[in-house]
């Protein structure tokens, strides 16, 4: 990294003089400098600011940068008019069609830098779990370029106190019968004061991050080749039409159809096991429930413990740990659902700072900035690979973060992740994996007996047949 005369580290948002009302710029603004928007959610914005100030003292380079939870809603008018940033950081940004339009950089050069003289190895070298596959785009021409670069890794799953666990002498379940057994025993030991879990699906619903422990079960039962198969949403032939049938729960939807029975089985059969009526309960409330004591465990993604944090104002008063979701099998590996993976960091084509832009993700794979970025953002990690860096010290400092370190490193780590024109055209939460985003935890809790196993599994396999033939258009493929 060169070195260049220091100049003062701005953390701001771009100045508004040059802005116009729709959010882009009335005229090009000036190069030279760098000016970075990330996705306001549950990583805070600390990492950003530490990181971006050692870059302005390594570099000299001026970084302006800000927090947005708007990201999504403005980005399409700031990429086709004159961009207020060079670098934008968020989750669900939809670039293939931005760079199926022209508007993003070429990123080719980035991953073919080198980055350690001594081994040769190079930016696309530095990726854990096939990242650089994910970032590539085939144009019209027929041409293939790289066009993001994946912004983080993590885990999905359940998130537990375990300062609770050490008081009850309840052991860390490691396969789904020893769960079941455990939300029994948390019952009983407490007298039903504590349930096993707390969960939100009513406003602001997350009953989604049931997802994330289904999708290990699922990919533990099918196996690593045939899950990533399946997220390609191809016939065996390679076409797509039919391909539907991925979704038949007595075809290929078998193991999605089990793994959501182990769901159906503890939680929707058990109400006792989950906080009183769930499908009613507000996000803030089912944090502040987990908080106060009142649950053992809750569903969650890698930025639980910084975002509840957030929300209440307060640090916890006991210890949390992110738990390697219990396998279906005692003879399997651990699965981890790595939620995020598919998050994006890009660089508009409207840049006029692209080389400096490049400069800093760059940075972004260095010891130093993936090590403070999972210590500020208390858990979460950089998509590159961490397996040549020495995490004791952040895992001595804070059990949540070694639990993390301890899932990422001793897992089979997956992603629903694809580059399937399917999904591209119509959207994740649309085809994968819940057809046109209907969700069944809230039913199936309300009514077990009438939102059955075999009937959810029909309903989601009836809706993806109805609703392919309109996907496969949109993706025109046939």
């Amino acid at each position: 990294m060169k070195k260049l005369k220091l100049i003062p580290f701005l953390a701001l948002a771009v100045a508004t003089t040059l802005t116009a009302c729709g959010g882009g710029r009335e005229r090009p603004r000036e190069g030279g400098f760098l000016s970075i928007v990330a996705y306001n959610g549950g990583y805070g914005d600390e990492w950003l600011q530490a990181i971006a100030q050692e870059f302005t003292n390594q570099t000299g380079t001026r970084v302006e940068f800000e927090t947005d939870s708007l990201i999504l809603e403005k980005i399409d008018e700031q990429l086709t008019g004159v961009s207020n940033y060079d670098i934008y950081m968020s989750h669900g940004l939809n670039w293939q069609n931005y760079a199926s339009r022209g508007l993003l950089a070429n990123l080719d050069d980035l991953y073919d830098t080198v980055v350690d003289e001594s081994t040769g190895k190079k930016f696309v070298d530095r990726f854990s779990n096939g990242a650089p596959e994910l970032s590539r785009y085939k144009n019209e021409n027929g041409e293939e370029h790289y066009y993001k670069v994946n912004w983080t890794q993590g885990a999905g799953g359940l998130v537990y106190n375990s300062s609770m666990f050490e008081k009850y002498g309840w052991e860390v379940p490691t396969t789904y019968d020893e769960l079941v057994t455990l939300c029994s025993k948390i019952v009983s030991d407490t007298n039903g004061t504590v349930t096993p879990f707390v969960w939100a699906g009513g406003p602001n619903s997350r009953d989604y991050y049931w997802d994330y422990v289904i999708y290990e079960w699922w990919a533990e039962l099918e196996g690593v080749e045939n899950f990533n198969k399946w997220m390609t949403f191809q016939s065996d032939d390679g076409t797509y039409s039919n391909s539907y049938e991925n979704f038949n729960p007595d075809g290929r939807g078998a193991n999605f159809k089990k793994a959501f029975k182990m769901w159906h089985d503890l939680i929707a059969k058990n109400p006792q096991y989950s906080n009183s009526e769930p499908y009613g309960t507000s996000l803030s409330t089912a944090q502040t429930d987990f908080y106060l004591e009142k649950a053992a465990m809750i569903p969650y993604g890698q930025w639980a413990k910084r975002e509840i944090q957030q929300m209440l104002k307060a640090d916890f008063t006991f210890d949390v740990k992110f738990m390697r979701t219990p396998r279906v099998s005692a003879e399997s590996d651990y699965y981890n659902f790595m939620v995020g993976f598919g998050d994006s960091i890009l660089i508009p084509e409207n840049s006029p700072s692209k080389d400096l832009a490049k400069e800093f993700i760059l940075f972004l794979q260095t010891e130093w900035a993936c090590k403070k970025f999972v210590e500020l953002s208390e858990g979460p990690f950089l998509a590159f690979d961490y397996s040549s860096f020495d995490m004791s010290d952040l895992a001595a400092k804070d059990k949540y973060i070694a639990s993390m370190i301890e899932i990422l490193g001793d897992s089979v780590n997956i992603s629903n992740a694809t580059n399937s024109p399917l999904v591209i055209a119509n959207g994740d939460t649309d085809v994968c994996c819940w057809i046109n985003n209907t969700r069944y935890y809230n039913d199936a809790m309300l009514d077990p007996v009438a939102y059955s196993v075999d009937r959810v599994m029909n309903d989601v396999y009836n809706a993806a047949k109805g609703s392919w033939a309109r996907f496969c258009n949109a993706a025109m493929v046939s």
